[in-house]
């Protein structure tokens, strides 16, 4: 199969993405008025047995498609990206987990929108996503202010993370963190102690090749948001680091309704101990 045709680029997009709803193929190679067309070339791809359909939880719940192992190998084979093994019925649990689908429709559809973002902004540059399950057990560190005779190192695992060249060649690096629901306060503080001990290491560099950092979390509604933004401000004060707040960004947003510009550029975001919104990223 050619992955520059219409099945193909959907093939291709699900390699990279790993889900995706049909809103989400849409958003990314059609337009509104193609949705039935859309979904002819999806259901192509299911009959071939390239692509499976996950179980939903609920009538009204998303449905999610995703590659099968024979999929995986077409994919692979052109851009040479290696295949994961594909459990059948590990995705159909997947399909069954609300939480699951919910929290990977959001994650998506913030990456999707800055794969779009620098298709409307020639200065700016997506130079590599990485989606959770490449970011999964990579980055252990012993979270700041904790007794590390006692605690064991803590495992970050954001949702994504995204490295952008902007015009004049300057690179910006977030760690996405998408929030749908509260949690338990300890549990977040201590993730963002272990931020605070990873900004100060050399891992990131060393993982990722580049010294640009920062840390975006993506929230439902402003109360979460405010309470997140709280707890960071209240870590950071704790530990004596409130200089770098400036790495954290905090806003509320409908990741399905945004668009590029206004997830990115809009001077909205919010950061730990400063009064100034500011876009997350700022074009010089």
């Amino acid at each position: 199969m050619h992955l520059g045709s219409a099945p193909g680029k959907i093939l291709q997009s699900l390699g990279e993405f790993s889900y995706l709803t049909i809103d989400q193929i849409i958003a990314l190679h059609y337009q509104e008025a193609s949705r039935s067309y859309v979904r002819k070339e999806v259901n192509a791809l299911l009959t071939a047995g390239l692509a499976m359909a996950l179980p939903r939880a609920t009538v009204i719940q998303p449905r999610l498609f995703t590659l099968t192992g024979e999929g995986q190998r077409v994919v692979s084979h052109v851009s040479g990206v290696p295949t994961k093994r594909v459990r059948r019925r590990d995705e159909q649990d997947k399909g069954h987990n609300s939480y699951f689908v919910q929290h990977t429709i959001a994650t998506t559809d913030v990456l999707i929108r800055a794969k779009l973002l620098t298709r409307a902004i020639p200065g700016i540059a997506l130079h590599r996503l990485y989606l959770e399950r490449e970011l999964k057990r990579k980055i252990y560190v012993a979270p700041l202010g904790q007794d590390t005779e006692r605690q064991r190192p803590l495992c970050l695992e954001p949702d994504a993370s995204l490295h952008f060249v902007t015009a004049g060649n300057i690179e910006d690096f977030f760690h996405l963190e998408i929030y749908r629901t509260h949690l338990r306060e300890e549990r977040f503080k201590r993730k963002i102690r272990g931020y605070v001990a990873y900004i100060h290491s050399t891992l990131h560099q060393q993982l990722f090749q580049t010294p640009a950092l920062a840390i975006a979390f993506f929230c439902a509604t402003d109360p979460l948001a405010e309470t997140l933004l709280r707890w960071t401000e209240e870590v950071l004060h704790d530990v004596g680091q409130e200089y770098i707040g400036e790495r954290f960004f905090f806003r509320q947003i409908a990741t399905a309704k945004a668009s590029p510009i206004e997830m990115y550029l809009a001077p909205v975001w919010e950061q730990p101990f400063s009064d100034t919104k500011t876009p997350l990223l700022v074009l010089e």
